[in-house]
């Protein structure tokens, strides 16, 4: 039973994470009713830092997604998901950071 909570509790939190990210991606802003403190890591929000952390959500709810999936598939696709969900977070961190980093540079 408990296995089953942390499986639905990962579809969960990968879907809205992916759904974030395709917002972000189609938008190119954050919106307007987050406040301040959500974007805390973000010093100045332009498009371009939007999409990257719009690709970096989409990055890391694949790989929540791709992680949730492993107990309920073949072991070898279960392998090859699990090597595909780290790569998608390691992608979504680094983007994550680059995007940090972007708009928290001096512009010149």
């Amino acid at each position: 039973m408990g296995e089953y909570l942390v499986m639905a509790a990962a579809y969960v939190l990968g879907a809205a994470l992916l759904g974030v990210g395709l917002y972000l991606l189609r938008r190119s802003s954050f919106p307007d009713w987050w406040k301040g403190w959500m974007l805390w890591p973000l010093v100045h929000v332009t498009p371009q830092v939007t999409h990257l952390q719009g690709w970096a959500a989409v990055g890391i709810g694949v790989s929540i997604l791709a992680i949730s999936f492993t107990p309920i598939v073949p072991d070898l696709v279960g392998g090859v998901l699990v090597i595909a969900a780290m790569l998608a977070y390691l992608a979504g961190v680094v983007l994550f950071l680059y995007s940090t980093w972007l708009s928290r540079r001096v512009a010149r």
